[in-house]
């Protein structure tokens, strides 16, 4: 599978409107030092019609809540919900054999 990087990413969309490269990229990599920080202090990303972005986790679980503090979380994830456009355009994707 072929991988694209920021810079990639900051081309094509740079051909797509009147931003320079430079700047688009500099965006990006902005977006992406930046979302561990808002996840960490509780934030849900709205990333428009992409999807959302947030972060979950799993506990020990305990029969009583005053028995729980932050020492009970076992792990933690980023969670990606996609909105139903990019859901929809995945659905008409079609794959051969190469």
């Amino acid at each position: 599978m072929k991988e694209l990087t920021v810079l990639d990413l900051a081309k094509d969309i740079s051909d797509a409107c009147t931003l320079n490269v430079t700047d688009v990229e500099a965006v990006l990599t902005s977006l992406v030092r930046k979302l561990p920080l808002y996840l960490k202090n509780g934030f849900k990303i709205q990333l428009g019609n992409f999807g959302r972005v947030k972060l979950s986790f799993s506990s020990k679980g305990y029969e009583s809540p005053e028995n729980v503090d932050a020492s009970s979380i076992t792990s933690k994830r980023i969670l990606f919900t996609p909105s139903s456009e990019p859901k929809n355009e995945i659905e008409k994707a079609s794959f051969s054999k190469v």
